[in-house]
């Protein structure tokens, strides 16, 4: 696969850096070999799951490394990081890692490109299904798991464990598994390598000290080995500090706690240490991965990368983390050592090491490294920078939760103030994600803080952003969120000074007012504008704009138009993977209504399917949107005789109409609809209609969780969710969790 065709998330990353992360790990000289682990897992080919859990230093990685040099099959690694706790991040690089040894379905990859796709609905099934039917015997191990907390990224891993089927085997390492697997092992479907089995008896550490340099008589390596419990990292700490002397065997007490390893680490390694290789050392452990060039920036020095290899030759506690002697990472407990070495030089001296990080990781393209360590840092200025920057790549990539962490990092340390664009963003992304608390929250701040930059171009910048934020979000009313998108050199002026990528969403939103104010000529001359201003393959905006036209056609009963325009509403949204995106809604429901004029009720309801999968996001955030679409809904169930259904759909529309009274004609248009099904009886036709609350809780129900769990995530009551899920099932017609997934996806409210 190559690189044009990866998510956004991995599009724009050093290839460096992603190689670190896939990289097998090599064997080096001197390294035991662990036949009789070896044998056990020989043996246990065909068990899917393979646990390796032990604490830092018994050698996981390494038993790893040596099973794939001796298998037959292909292994997909990764090494995990605590940055894989974004769920769209993790996906992206099992199935990158995955891609690179059995090529996986494009519609793999088409769900992780796919903006505002459901996690757990649409992502975790497809890369399941890809590895359910991978063609030969693999084998993909997950490296250092201990990373995941507790999160969409662990419930994506755990569900995809229980895809593991066939062929493949996965293998799973980590200090902990917070994998649970009782289940599996119960089956006889996983199997555990634990600390007394990574342990080392007397003769393998007697082999592992010779391979090490250190030679000892048997009662040295006995005493080591009941010192040590077997223990890999403390038996080579001994061979280290055996090779040029020899202390008292009592020493080497490392025993698998990190406080004496540190101990021992000061004591035998580092104080045997040259100054320039300790300096060296300890500041470059303010890096998460080291290259030459980053730790030349970092230390004002021309010859990291001599130095680099240079330790790397001498000892084993600098990873290697590609083939071609560029990136490499400490071993975390020798990183912890240093870094507390490095904390005795004062936050000051840290944080200018930090800047000059963050600098070249910027500057190289590295931006969610470079904010990461800017964070560190506490550079809010740059962690602001940086994250207005990526705010648009990152909502596109589905990563709008990670998004929204660094602007409440930022609001937390009072950036706000100075960066008010940071909460004008933050409105816009919670309006197109449905989360209306927040969107107004964070629209108030971006109001108080209107007007008062220091800088005539930071004050543009917001200008541009809040007056879209303004304008989408109608809490004035439609009037003032016409005024405020026509109001030209008046509402935005600075248009001219900076890069206004929101004009042709002003556009397109000044249609809407005009179309809500009764002047639907002006608003179809937007639409066309908005059309020839909006990039087709990369906008998801321009889907909707067509959804629009299509409307105006319907209202002119314009049959062969509205069609026209729907068919290419649905291509666009399907060609751009935005399926899952909130614009997609209306489209999804024209779809529906155009097909049951047509007279195909399957279509409809399957288009109209579709449209419910995304009715979560409809909320007051964006009213105007909300109210068209499910009176649309409403239209298209009264005629596939769902009247049940439409009622829903109503009373959905004027508890939007409650919180925004002021949205022109949809206010009369939701009257008469609440009119037409006072006169109406139910034909009972077979469509489900579930309440918005449902179907959230819905594509949850394909995960691992417990419906206490699944009520902590949505921050409910437990009693509210087992609810929601019988009343799913009763609406479903299904008695078991498993037939309200698969019912559920035959109605299209889950993507198969």
């Amino acid at each position: 696969m190559t690189r044009s065709h990866w998510p956004h998330t991995l599009r724009d990353l050093p290839i460096e850096i992603l190689e670190s992360k896939l990289y097998t790990p090599t064997i080096r000289p001197g390294v035991v070999p662990r036949p009789e682990l070896l044998a056990r897992l020989r043996a246990a080919r065909e068990v899917p799951t393979v646990a390796v859990v032990a604490p830092a230093g018994y050698g996981k990685t390494t038993l790893l490394a040596l099973w794939a040099e001796a298998d037959d099959r292909p292994f997909a690694w990764l090494s995990l990081d605590p940055h894989d706790n974004d769920p769209i991040v993790l996906l992206t690089h099992l199935a990158v890692a995955l891609d690179r040894v059995s090529r996986l379905p494009d519609e793999t990859f088409d769900a992780l490109r796919s903006t505002g796709v459901s996690v757990p609905g649409t992502v975790v099934p497809r890369l399941g299904s890809a590895v359910a039917r991978l063609p030969r015997p693999l084998v993909l191990v997950v490296d250092d798991v201990h990373h995941l907390e507790d999160g969409p990224s662990l419930d994506a891993l755990v569900t995809l464990v229980g895809h593991v089927r066939g062929t493949t085997q996965i293998a799973l390492t980590g200090r902990r598994m917070p994998v649970p697997l009782a289940g599996q092992r119960a089956q006889g479907r996983a199997i555990e390598i634990g600390v007394e089995s990574l342990a080392f008896t007397e003769d393998g550490a007697r082999r592992l000290l010779r391979a090490a340099g250190a030679d000892l008589p048997d009662e040295e390596v006995v005493a080591l080995a009941r010192r040590t419990e077997g223990w890999a990292a403390g038996l080579y700490l001994a061979a280290l500090s055996r090779s040029d002397t020899r202390p008292d065997p009592g020493t080497a007490r490392a025993g698998g706690d990190e406080q004496l390893v540190a101990d021992y680490l000061q004591g035998e390694l580092l104080s045997r240490l040259s100054p320039r290789d300790l300096s060296f050392l300890t500041r470059t452990a303010v890096l998460e991965r080291l290259s030459g060039p980053l730790c030349d920036t970092v230390l004002g020095a021309s010859d990291s990368t001599a130095e680099l290899e240079h330790l790397q030759r001498h000892n084993l506690f600098l990873v290697p983390l590609d083939g071609h002697g560029r990136w490499y990472r400490y071993h975390s407990l020798f990183r912890n050592l240093l870094r507390a070495r490095l904390d005795r030089l004062g936050h000051d001296h840290i944080r200018e090491l930090l800047h000059r990080a963050a600098g070249w990781c910027e500057t190289d393209g590295q931006l969610e490294t470079a904010l990461r360590y800017a964070q560190e840092a506490e550079d809010v200025d740059r962690v602001a920078r940086i994250s207005i920057g990526l705010a648009h790549p990152m909502y596109a990539a589905g990563r709008s939760a990670t998004l929204m962490t660094w602007f409440e990092w930022l609001d937390h340390r009072g950036a706000v103030e100075r960066h008010p664009a940071i909460a004008a963003l933050a409105a816009y992304v919670c309006a197109l994600t449905g989360r209306p608390a927040a969107a107004d929250r964070w629209e108030d701040v971006a109001e108080r803080w209107a007007g008062q930059l220091p800088t005539p171009a930071g004050a543009d910048f917001l200008a541009m952003w809040l007056t879209s934020a303004r304008a989408i979000m109608c809490r004035r009313g439609i009037e003032q969120m016409r005024r405020d998108v026509d109001g030209g050199a008046d509402s935005f002026p600075g248009a001219a000074s900076v890069a206004d990528t929101e004009y042709s969403m002003r556009i397109f939103l000044s249609g809407v007012a005009h179309l809500l104010l009764g002047d639907a000529e002006t608003a179809e001359a937007r639409f066309i504008d908005s059309t020839e201003l909006t990039n087709e393959a990369q906008d998801p905006l321009f889907s909707v704009i067509v959804a629009y036209r299509a409307q105006l056609a319907l209202g002119r009963e314009d049959w062969i138009a509205a069609e026209r325009h729907v068919q290419r509403a649905l291509s666009v949204a399907r060609r751009g993977h935005t399926e899952s995106h909130i614009t997609s809604v209306l489209v999804f429901a024209l779809a529906a209504h155009v097909a049951l004029h047509r007279g195909d009720s399957t279509l409809a309801r399957t288009h109209l399917g579709e449209a419910q999968r995304l009715r979560p996001l409809l909320s007051h955030a964006i009213p105007w949107y909300a109210v068209e679409t499910l009176l649309e809904m409403a239209e298209v169930s009264i005629g596939l005789g769902d009247t049940n259904g439409a009622r829903q759909f109503v009373r959905d529309a004027e508890a939007v109409l409650r919180r925004r009274p002021d949205l022109g004609s949809l206010g009369q248009r939701t009257d008469e609809m609440r009119g037409r099904l006072a006169t109406l009886q139910d034909a009972g036709a077979g469509t489900v209609t579930l309440t918005s609350a449902e179907l959230r809780v819905l594509p949850l129900l394909l995960t691992h969780l417990t419906l206490a769990s699944i009520a902590d995530r949505l921050f409910l009551s437990r009693h509210t969710v087992k609810s929601q899920v019988w009343s799913m099932y009763r609406k479903l017609g299904v008695h078991t969790r498993a037939d309200a997934v698969a019912r559920a996806r035959e109605l299209g409210l889950l993507k198969a």
